[in-house]
């Protein structure tokens, strides 16, 4: 098959956005030219446009187009060195004041993160009704996490004291329903819907680095208004804010970021 134009790109893009309301120019365009060749010979298209044409009239196959170009590589505790510290701002700073932490999991893929983060506030404050709303843009990785289903590339460095919550499988793990009480799903679009507020904690990990520059920058700033004065952001290891002050955040560690308490505000202010 002959690589497509410019032109059939922007066609199929604008169109797209159009069924769909996702704008593939806010992507990293390399990225996803790679992988949506690889759809057409996948898929055994001897065109781009038949691929185009299929996406666009066929709803199931819209999410089949959805499903294969979602990015669903996570992990339970993935990164362990991040999460301690992670654990250490949930302990020392978010449940100090006793109440229910409302928490966003965004692009929770298949819901490992989003497990973790319930099984570290099962332990440290198992009698509140914590809510940690997991949102992603692929509905059958949601699906999959809704279920509690881990496979055995998901389950790998679960901390000793963790391991309660998860019991082992042929396949990899199956979540205590312990955790599934914290949870709720809905399907989202990072660069289209709205954010909500008030959230204490946002984990967003290993998702924007496929968005270009000004997207980031666009969603970042939405993270700062969704949290509330002292909530987090948690982010990926190959991720950063290059202006954090110029968001308003700050950054007590890498990969953290903390939107500024009132007390915070009035002391730098005075």
């Amino acid at each position: 098959m002959p690589p497509p134009s410019e032109k059939q790109f922007c066609d199929f893009y604008r169109r797209f956005n159009s069924v769909a309301g996702i704008d593939f120019n806010q992507y990293k365009q390399d990225q996803l030219t790679r992988r949506m060749v690889m759809l057409v010979e996948q898929r055994k298209l001897k065109t781009f446009e038949e691929l185009t044409d299929l996406v666009l009239k066929d709803r199931e196959a819209r999410e089949w187009f959805l499903d294969r170009l979602a990015i669903n590589v996570t992990e339970v505790f993935r990164n362990p060195e991040h999460w301690v510290f992670l654990e250490q701002f949930i302990k020392d700073d978010l449940l100090k004041a006793g109440k229910p932490l409302k928490v966003w999991s965004a692009g929770c893929s298949t819901g490992a993160e989003a497990y973790s983060l319930a099984s570290i506030l099962d332990v440290h404050s198992p009698r509140k009704p914590h809510r940690i709303v997991c949102t992603d843009i692929d509905a059958a990785a949601m699906q999959q996490a809704k279920d509690g289903v881990l496979f055995g590339t998901e389950f790998r460095d679960v901390p000793k004291e963790y391991q309660k919550y998860f019991s082992r499988t042929p396949r990899g793990a199956a979540v205590s329903d312990e955790l599934k009480k914290y949870m709720t799903f809905q399907r989202h679009n990072l660069l289209a819907d709205s954010y909500g507020t008030g959230y204490d904690l946002i984990v967003c990990r290993n998702v924007l680095i496929y968005f270009v520059e000004e997207a980031k920058e666009q969603i970042f700033r939405r993270f700062f208004d969704a949290l509330r004065p002292g909530g987090y952001l948690f982010i990926g290891g190959s991720e950063r804010i290059f202006n954090p002050k110029g968001i308003g955040f700050e950054c007590p560690r890498p990969y953290f970021y903390q939107k500024p308490s009132e007390e915070k505000k009035w002391l730098n202010a005075s």
